[in-house]
């Protein structure tokens, strides 16, 4: 059974959506991670003094003068539009070894570019080791599969169980457990539940969901065996 854990360890690479992005400050927890930005989201990083290792996209969104004559980035045109720029971020990461990845600016701006991310996520996670979403609400969202016990939880802390579409779970540990029960999107989700004992365990039977929790950044979780 895999455990969740917070620690200090860095993610491979960081990718950073074009939606609304943290401010510089955050980056300073991760030194020397690899950037990748998604198009336009290369934008906002370079105006806040943040240099990307890569870009990649379609590039109708990046303003080249942002780009600093010294910076050493790698820009990437990737004219497919058949898939976008998140999955082409992804796919980047995967080809380059980088199988831990964090992402931000998973949200904002249209709400349709919001709900494709949700679907591009799930046709590539199961290709990494971990994947991390961080939102700018002190929470994060990891995707699962496969059964899990949450080590680092705390009394009171909310958590969710978003099935994508549907799952059958089992928990132990929550304020409202499960016992072989169904969530299915537009029937019954698993939103705003709560920790009430040490590690709580989530039984993944089948399907797959969407875990969310507290984050404790500069702490990230670590998923293991």
């Amino acid at each position: 059974m895999m455990h969740i854990h917070f620690s200090e360890s860095l993610p491979s690479a960081i990718i950073c959506l074009n939606g609304t992005l943290p401010n510089a400050d955050f980056y300073t927890f991760f030194p020397d991670c690899p950037i990748i930005a998604a198009d336009g989201a290369a934008n906002t990083l370079l105006l806040q003094g943040i240099i990307p290792s890569v870009i990649i996209g379609d590039l109708d969104s990046f303003t080249p003068s942002l780009l600093p004559d010294f910076s050493t980035t790698t820009v990437i045109k990737e004219i497919n539009q058949e898939i976008n720029d998140f999955e082409k971020s992804l796919i980047y990461a995967l080809k380059n070894q980088f199988r831990h990845i964090l992402i931000v600016g998973f949200q904002g701006g249209d709400l349709e570019h919001t709900l494709n991310n949700v679907s591009v996520l799930w046709k590539l996670f199961s290709r990494f080791s971990s994947i991390i979403i961080a939102d700018l609400h002190n929470r994060i969202g990891i995707p699962f599969d496969q059964s899990f016990i949450f080590s680092s939880a705390k009394i009171g802390e909310i958590i969710s169980l978003i099935p994508s579409p549907s799952a059958l779970i089992t928990t132990k540990g929550l304020t409202w457990n499960l016992q072989k029960e169904v969530l299915e999107l537009s029937i019954r989700e698993g939103a705003r539940n709560s920790v009430s004992a040490n590690f709580p365990e989530i039984h993944i039977h089948s399907g797959r969901i969407l875990f969310f929790c507290e984050a404790r950044f500069p702490l990230i979780p670590e998923i293991h065996i």
